[in-house]
C-alpha cells in the first residue's frame, strides 16, 4: 500500500507530467482561466474581463530579475512603447512586437513580460504597438496602425532586414496578416517572424480544440466557440475567411523565416502545427518548437526554465536571421 505522500506525488505526476519542475507545476495550478466569450461580448462585463486579464499579465513582470525600461513613444502617428534593457545595443536588430489579448484586451505595457527577456538576451530594443482594441475599433484599423508603425520605422533609417516581427496569441494573427498585407502592397518584408502561442484560425478547426479539452489551464471555457466570437468582434463586417483576418486561410509562400513556439498544454497547439506545416510545404524556412508541459503564453513566466530556454531560442533565431 502507498502512503498519502506517495498518492499525492502520483496524482501530481498524472496531472502535470513527472518531469515538470515545482515552479512549472505551481504556475500551472495558479493559472486563472480566461473569461468566456459571453463575458467578452457583453459591453457591461467586458471592462471587468479586461481588467482581470491585464492585471494577470502585469503581475508576471514581478518575475523579471534584470533591469528594463518601458518608454512611451509615438511612431507613425500610433502610440507605442519602447522596451530596453542594459544589454540593448543600437546596432542590434529591432523587434516589432504585437501583443496578445484576443484582439479585445492587453496593451504594449501590460504584455511586456512576454518579450522583455528576448530583448535582454538578444541585445535588441523592441517597439510594441498599442494598436486599437476590438470591438470599439475593427479590421482593418489594427493592420493599418501596425503598417504605419512599420513604414515609419523604415523611413526613419531602419532597414527591413534588421526588423523582426514578433506576435503572441492574437498578436500572432495580426503579425501574419500584416505580412500578407505588406506583401500585397509591395512593402519590403522584415527579416523574420516569431510567433508565440499564435492564434491563427478564426474557424477554430484545429484538432487540439478537442484533444486539449480540460488540459489547457487558460482556455477552460469552450475555445472552439470563444475564438470565432473574438474574431467576429475584431472583423466587424469583414469575411472571417479573409487571410488578412484569419491567416490560416492564406498562402505563406514568400514569407521570411519563421520561428513558432507552443506548449503541449495549449488548445492552440494545433494552429501552430498546421501553420508550420503549411509554411514548410510552401518552401518557407520555418521551425516549430513545442515545449512539453507548457501552456498558452508561458513565455511571460520568466521564473520557468522552459521560458528561459524559449527566450534564448528566440535570441539565437534573431541572431541568425536579422542583421
Amino acid at each position: 500500500m502507498r502512503g498519502a505522500g506517495e498518492e499525492d506525488l502520483a496524482l501530481l505526476k498524472r496531472r502535470y507530467g513527472a518531469h515538470l519542475s515545482d515552479a512549472a507545476r505551481k504556475t500551472l495550478a495558479e493559472c486563472r482561466p480566461y473569461p468566456s466569450s459571453a463575458v467578452i461580448k457583453n459591453p457591461l462585463t467586458r471592462p471587468l474581463a479586461r481588467r482581470v486579464a491585464e492585471a494577470d499579465w502585469r503581475a508576471t513582470l514581478s518575475q523579471i530579475d534584470f533591469d528594463y525600461t518601458l518608454e512611451n513613444r509615438t511612431v507613425g502617428g500610433v502610440p507605442c512603447v519602447a522596451y530596453k534593457t542594459p544589454a540593448t545595443k543600437a546596432e542590434r536588430p529591432l523587434i516589432l512586437y504585437l501583443h496578445a489579448g484576443a484582439f479585445v484586451t492587453g496593451s504594449a505595457r501590460d504584455n511586456a513580460s512576454g518579450v522583455l527577456p528576448s530583448c535582454h538576451l538578444s541585445g535588441c530594443e523592441a517597439i510594441a504597438v498599442d494598436y486599437s482594441l476590438a470591438p470599439e475599433s475593427v479590421f482593418p484599423r489594427q493592420l493599418i496602425e501596425i503598417e504605419n508603425v512599420y513604414k515609419a520605422l523604415l523611413q526613419d533609417g531602419g532597414n527591413a532586414s534588421s526588423i523582426v516581427l514578433l506576435g503572441d496569441s492574437a498578436g500572432g494573427a495580426l503579425a501574419v496578416s500584416s505580412l500578407y498585407r505588406w506583401r500585397r502592397n509591395g512593402i519590403d518584408l522584415p527579416a523574420s517572424l516569431v510567433l508565440l502561442s499564435p492564434l491563427l484560425d478564426a474557424a477554430a478547426e484545429s484538432d487540439t480544440h478537442e484533444t486539449m479539452k480540460g488540459r489547457d489551464p487558460l482556455f477552460a471555457t469552450a475555445a472552439r466557440d470563444a475564438i470565432p466570437d473574438c474574431f467576429r468582434l475584431y472583423a466587424g463586417d469583414g469575411d472571417l475567411s479573409d487571410p488578412e483576418i484569419s491567416p490560416m486561410t492564406g498562402d505563406p509562400r514568400g514569407l521570411p523565416p519563421i520561428l513558432i513556439h507552443a506548449g503541449t498544454r495549449e488548445t492552440l497547439l494545433g494552429d501552430s502545427a498546421r501553420f508550420a506545416e503549411k509554411a514548410r510545404r510552401a518552401k518557407v524556412d520555418v521551425a516549430l518548437r513545442v515545449f512539453d508541459g507548457m501552456f498558452h503564453l508561458f513565455h511571460q513566466h520568466w521564473r520557468l526554465d522552459d521560458a528561459k530556454a524559449a527566450h534564448q531560442d528566440i535570441a539565437d533565431f534573431i541572431g541568425r536571421t536579422a542583421v
